[in-house]
Order: C-alpha cells, then sequence, then structure tokens
C-alpha cells in the first residue's frame, strides 16, 4: 500500500505535536502518575486491561466502518491504555521502542539477504543448495 501524498482532509497537521513529543509527554504523565499512586492491585490490571481490549474494538469497528475519526479517537485511546499497564508494571516504555527497533532491524536484514544477487548457473552448478539461508518469509519475529 503506497502512502498518500497528502494528508486526509479532516487531519489537521497544522495543530498536531510531533508524534515523539505526544508519545513522549504522555509516557511521562502516565509513569509520573504511577509511581505517585500504591501498587495496582489485581482489579486494576482487569480494569486496565479490559478498557485495552475495549478501546481496541473499537478501533477495528472504526476501522471496518471507515469512520476515521472514531479510529483515530480510539486508537489513542488504545495507545493510553496500553501506556497505563507499562506504567502500573513498572515496564520502561524505552524497553519496548527498543524491541520495536530490533524487529525493524531483523526484518530488514532478512530483506537484504533475500534480495542479495544470484550467481550465475556455472558457478554454483554441482551445489544441491545455491542458497540455504534463503528465508522463505518476510514476517517479523
Amino acid at each position: 500500500m503506497a502512502p498518500s501524498p497528502l494528508p486526509p482532509p479532516d487531519d489537521d497537521t497544522a495543530a498536531a505535536p510531533e508524534a515523539r513529543q505526544a508519545v513522549e509527554a504522555l509516557w511521562q504523565a502516565l509513569s509520573h502518575d504511577a509511581a505517585q499512586a500504591p501498587p495496582p492491585t489485581e482489579r486494576d490490571i482487569r480494569r486496565m486491561t479490559r478498557a485495552f481490549g475495549v478501546h481496541g474494538d473499537h478501533c477495528v469497528v472504526g476501522l471496518i466502518a471507515g469512520d476515521r475519526s472514531q479510529l483515530i479517537r480510539e486508537s489513542a485511546h488504545v495507545l493510553t491504555s496500553l501506556m497505563r499497564i507499562w506504567a502500573a508494571r513498572n515496564l520502561s516504555a524505552g524497553a519496548v521502542w527498543t524491541e520495536l527497533d530490533r524487529r525493524t532491524q531483523v526484518g530488514e536484514l532478512l530483506m537484504m539477504l533475500n534480495n542479495t544477487p544470484r550467481r550465475r548457473a556455472g558457478r554454483s552448478a554441482g551445489r544441491a543448495l545455491g542458497r540455504p539461508w534463503k528465508i522463505q518469509s518476510t514476517k517479523l519475529p
């Protein structure tokens, strides 16, 4: 799917903060609140996970219905709920970003291995496996 050159008409990109700044500000607020609060009870955790699931469902409904405003609104709720769960379990957002970066790098490496130039048929003649390391999937680990 190719990205569209122009933003959708209902997105106010002039007033939107940079994504990194918005996520960082949200994380700072949520982690500060979690640090000040007593450790979450199992009931608190269940409530947070239920909210995450409900907003995730609503996000999918907005996607299927083609309702951009609902998809945007519920996506923000999903991210907020997920970050609340991280903060409640004292999980660093940096650890998650590092894992995402690792997966991206591994995926890019696998793509590079799959796209290496092939040798001429005469050179590899007689070898049963010309490229035994060839990756058959483009899915990230």
